[in-house]
């Protein structure tokens, strides 16, 4: 064959095997997706306490697990946030461990107001404080006693501490031992905290009214300039006086002042010139009026004793405590209603329970019967002030239930003293 004839078979091959290849389907296939597969998360222990009466802080977390060894870096890392010394009784604790027995954290909550949180962070141990939310809302509390003020505030669907504050703001005027009868009324204007759907704590009290016995007592919060917040009755009158009415929030008199009692250990008749009162172990124990410490030790048969002189020749006694309040020591100085001492039963006592004595230069004087003076009055140039506030807020006491946002605004900026205190 010839060259040329070559040629042209070739070029035929060619364009018949291109032909074919242009008619070709050409397949290709997706990339397959890949598996995602998550992190995986290795399980945790969390554990937890409360602060106990009495406990420390280092006792709580040994109780959670942590070893005396491993428990010191933590707690210092607590101190950069708060005072391990300041911790109240009920703290709730949380400590998390990892798979292997070590600690990742560390949450202490004090209070409704935040959360101290410790995290281990590489091969450190990092703190800080969360601020819990929390809704506020303003309230009018209002109830009848029928068995204590406790069970009353209780039923009115509020807690403790809410009568306690009411306690507090009459405790010069009524005696919350003795003279709370069935049928005693009471309405309070206060904020109340939220959070996560249930009250964790309020502001101080705005306004509140209790009738005791047919007698009505009625207490307005005011500030005026370069004055802290006080409370003041309709007329402008001040609650606080002198003294207590008694040294002890809650308790009951076991022992009347008296010039021949029986001594309940000696078995012989002696004058009894204070005042006792029942109460556990451990009750904190108010001196009655501001004051100056003069004797903080033991005294023969009144066993740990504090003794107070005030204004007027005044001194106060109160004899068996347990142990005595933080900075309390002669020469110290003191503010009605700070705490003195704890209830106990040292020295010549038959259970635990407070002796409360007072003398005037010299005498020994009937406790419930003194210190009815009132504290400073209103300065004359705030009463037309006052006297517009309270009429802002005494009458909102008759009505219970939530204020509407629009009147808690009004009163926000018209009020003397911030509602949260």
């Amino acid at each position: 064959m010839r060259s040329a004839d070559r040629l042209l078979a070739g070029l035929a091959v060619l364009v018949l095997v291109l032909a074919r290849w242009s008619t070709a389907t050409i397949e290709v296939r997706a990339p397959q997706p890949r598996l995602m597969v998550p992190p995986l998360t290795l399980p945790t222990v969390v554990r937890h306490g409360v602060l106990a009466s009495g406990e420390t802080l280092a006792t709580l977390v040994g109780r959670l697990g942590l070893s005396p060894s491993e428990m010191l870096p933590w707690l210092a890392a607590v101190r950069t946030q708060i005072d391990p010394r300041a911790l109240p009784v009920g703290l709730v604790a949380e400590a998390v461990f990892d798979v292997h027995g070590a600690v990742n954290a560390l949450r202490l909550t004090p209070d409704w107001r935040s959360t101290v949180v410790v995290e281990r962070s590489g091969a450190t141990l990092v703190g800080r404080r969360e601020e819990r939310p929390v809704e506020r809302e303003v309230v009018v509390v209002r109830g009848t006693v029928q068995s204590s003020l406790f069970d009353a505030i209780a039923a009115a669907g509020e807690g403790d501490t809410l009568a306690v504050a009411l306690a507090d703001l009459f405790q010069w005027d009524i005696d919350f031992h003795r003279e709370v009868r069935s049928g005693d009324t009471f309405a309070i204007l206060v904020e109340r905290i939220r959070s996560a759907g249930r009250t964790v704590g309020y502001g101080p009290v705005i306004a509140a009214s209790y009738d005791n016995r047919g007698k009505r007592f009625t207490a307005v919060r005011y500030a005026f300039a370069g004055g802290r917040p006080s409370y003041y009755d309709e007329r402008g009158r001040p609650l606080r006086k002198q003294f207590l009415r008694a040294p002890l929030k809650f308790s009951r008199i076991t022992s009347r002042y008296s010039l021949a009692r029986m001594h309940p250990i000696l078995g012989v008749r002696l004058p009894h010139w204070g005042v006792d009162y029942g109460a556990p172990v451990g009750t904190p124990v108010m001196v009655t009026a501001d004051g100056v410490v003069t004797f903080r030790g033991w005294r023969g048969g009144g066993g740990n004793t504090v003794e107070v002189r005030h204004a007027g020749g005044y001194v106060t006694a109160y004899l068996h405590l347990s142990r005595f309040g933080p900075g309390v020591h002669p020469g110290a100085r003191v503010e009605q209603g700070q705490v003195v001492g704890y209830v106990g039963a040292t020295g010549l006592a038959t259970g635990p329970h407070l002796d409360y004595r007072i003398t005037q230069n010299g005498t020994h004087l009937n406790p419930l019967s003194i210190g009815r003076d009132p504290a400073p009055p209103l300065p004359s140039q705030e009463e037309a002030r006052f006297t517009a506030w309270a009429q802002q807020v005494l009458p909102l006491l008759q009505a219970p239930g939530l204020l509407p946002a629009g009147r808690v605004a009004a009163l926000q900026a018209a009020a003397p003293a911030p509602f949260h205190g």
